[in-house]
């Protein structure tokens, strides 16, 4: 097990190598990467070299999926969930086994960071310095890391089959309708909140949108106050497509409802990300005037 368990082969240490030169035997269950001149990728637009990991996951991935959606493998859910699990966990363990870094950049990284899936797995291996280095050790600890990423796997499954594809499912419902919010259509009203912003950007991508969202509404399940969303230019970055007003940053309640002229408003903040009125109607007039400025 001197390899990273959670993108290598499949099988234990001690199974003959595959003497195919086909990098993927999906009937007896052989995977490998290491063949030269192999080159193979995930696809969908995905370009990362695949490791072990991958080949099992592109071979198995919709049948794990299928499975935990109780639907054929057919489903477009299914087709939808293969590919964003793929993104989110898979990816990065083809990358890592394969030694892609994660950033074009000439300069060293500014941390250390030894808490990813494949770090952990490492730790696995046999500590040199242990007196016993017997295959059979070394199978236990392997089976140990099999344990570790499998769950970590089926965990990345079950959330995207529990939360990440119903909120998505939210999202796109909202965002096809926000042209009877407002007929700017850069207003998008969240009905039901839920993680939003990673789907925004992904969905209006998908459909072309045109004109993008500016400001996302959505209620403050603590306060039952709205608030005003500015919608960022990037999932990474800070700044947003349209900041609400600079002359509105750092103000509340009463100030703020004299300055903006809108009854009920809680709040701006000084980066002016976000804001807040205490009903629907006074945030969506919060929305209409910011785009204006």
């Amino acid at each position: 097990m001197r390899r990273s368990a959670a993108s290598s082969s499949a099988s234990p240490p001690s199974s003959p190598a595959p003497t195919s030169s086909a990098p993927a035997i999906p009937s007896r269950h052989r995977y490998d990467h290491h063949q030269k001149g192999f080159s193979e990728v995930f696809g969908h637009g995905f370009n990362t070299k695949l490791s072990s990991a991958g080949l099992v996951y592109k071979h198995f991935g919709k049948e794990i999926i299928a499975k935990e959606l109780g639907v054929n493998e057919d489903h477009e859910d299914v087709h939808c969930l293969y590919l964003a699990i793929y993104k989110s966990f898979v990816e990065a363990l083809d990358a890592i086994d394969n030694g892609i870094n994660q950033y074009d950049t000439d300069q060293p990284p500014k941390y250390v960071n030894n808490t990813h899936l494949s770090s952990r797995v490492g730790r696995f291996n046999l500590d040199w310095t242990d007196p016993d280095q017997s295959l059979e050790k070394e199978n236990a600890a392997f089976e140990q890391a099999m344990v570790l990423a499998g769950s970590e796997f089926m965990e990345s499954v079950r959330f995207h089959v529990k939360s990440w594809l119903p909120a998505r499912s939210i999202v796109l419902e909202c965002l096809l309708s926000k042209g009877n919010i407002d007929p700017s259509g850069e207003i998008m009203v969240l009905d039901r909140f839920c993680p939003w912003k990673l789907h925004l950007f992904e969905l209006e991508e998908e459909l072309k949108t045109d004109p993008l969202t500016k400001y996302v509404l959505y209620q403050d399940e603590r306060s039952k106050s709205w608030r005003v969303q500015a919608v960022a230019v990037a999932p990474d970055r800070f700044e947003s497509r349209k900041a609400l007003p600079e002359k509105w940053r750092g103000m509340r309640d009463d100030e703020l409802s004299a300055e903006t002229g809108i009854p009920g408003c809680v709040f701006v903040h000084m980066s002016g990300f976000i804001g807040g009125n205490k009903t629907y109607e006074g945030a969506l007039e919060m929305a209409r005037a910011a785009l204006k400025f």
